[in-house]
């Protein structure tokens, strides 16, 4: 939702439509995109500890940071700031586990196109 308020708040500038301009502003500030990260880490997590496909300690490693992003959230609705200090290091943890996950989805998504190729034969 941040992502889209941001979106629209370019082309209402563009537009050069005020009381749109500040209305999504407000609407981008309040709404972090950190909701969104946390939500998407914990479901893919939260799914790979389920399937079974993935790690189980990237799937818990997910959890945690799942739980990490929820408290920046938590600390912005509070007053402090997401841009914070630790902004930097969430940020930074988030790439490094969806860099993890693609690595392991890719293997899996492999190592299946390979038994699926043996079978035919």
């Amino acid at each position: 939702m941040s992502q889209a308020a941001e979106t629209a708040l370019v082309g209402a500038a563009d537009a050069g439509d005020l009381s749109a301009v500040l209305a999504l502003n407000q609407l981008q500030g309040r709404t972090p995109i950190v909701w969104s990260i946390t939500a998407l880490t914990a479901t893919a997590s939260l799914s790979a500890l389920r399937t079974g496909l993935l790690p189980k300690w990237l799937g818990v490693g997910g959890l945690v940071a799942a739980g990490v992003f929820a408290l920046g959230a938590i600390f912005s609705v509070l007053g402090r700031t997401v841009e914070g200090n630790s902004s930097l290091f969430g940020v930074g943890l988030f790439i490094v586990w969806m860099l993890l996950l693609a690595v392991f989805l890719w293997r899996v998504a492999r190592r299946v196109a390979q038994s699926e190729s043996e079978q035919e034969r």
